[in-house]
């Protein structure tokens, strides 16, 4: 039952990056985002599958956890202070938690992808990354696959043996009963 869910997020994921590729793909305003370093530990761990869910850029404040993109990769990290840009543009200063210090460059709020409120399952994101491998589409999708085709192969020649037991059965039945007639009608 958990292979469902797992193939739906992973689908999702494929198909809203080659959609879009400068936002992470989500749906109802949640993006599942896979966690692939470990600069938030211990809260946030690598191969940790978080939902990032969409929000309005100037509610955000200092603590708050950010994904954002830089360079087209997706950073999780907590806001670390406000400051304002040349122009007056709010930016957001980060830093991992387990970063000893700020980033480097400061975020702006068209990069912000959202705000992480705490969801997240441990080691799921590393078992979907593992999905998409050629080992993981072998294992997740061709395998099933072929061991479904197996089980139908396996039923329907149960079926049909059956069947032919039963007519075979019902043949005897009637031969039984033909004979039992034919004596019957011998014997004046």
């Amino acid at each position: 039952m958990l292979l469902i869910p797992v193939i739906i997020i992973n689908l999702i994921l494929i198909v809203g990056s080659y959609r879009n590729p400068d936002e992470l793909p989500g749906v109802f305003g949640i993006k599942p985002a896979v966690v692939l370093s470990g600069s938030m530990e211990p809260v946030i761990r690598v191969g940790d599958m978080i939902f990032i869910h969409n929000t309005d850029t100037d509610l955000l404040k200092e603590g708050d956890v950010i994904c954002y993109l830089s360079s087209g990769k997706a950073i999780t990290h907590r806001i670390a202070g406000v400051t304002a840009g040349e122009e007056g543009e709010v930016r957001y200063v980060t830093r991992g938690d387990a970063n000893n210090t700020e980033d480097r460059l400061p975020v702006t709020a068209d990069q912000i992808q959202g705000i992480w409120k705490g969801g997240r399952i441990g080691g799921l994101g590393s078992m979907i990354l593992f999905m998409q491998t050629t080992t993981g589409m072998i294992l997740f999708i061709i395998c099933p696959l072929l061991l479904f085709l197996l089980w139908d192969i396996w039923r329907r020649r149960r079926a049909d043996q059956e069947e032919a037991s039963h007519t075979a059965q019902l043949e005897a039945e009637l031969a039984a009963l033909k004979a039992e007639r034919e004596s019957k009608e011998r014997k004046p």
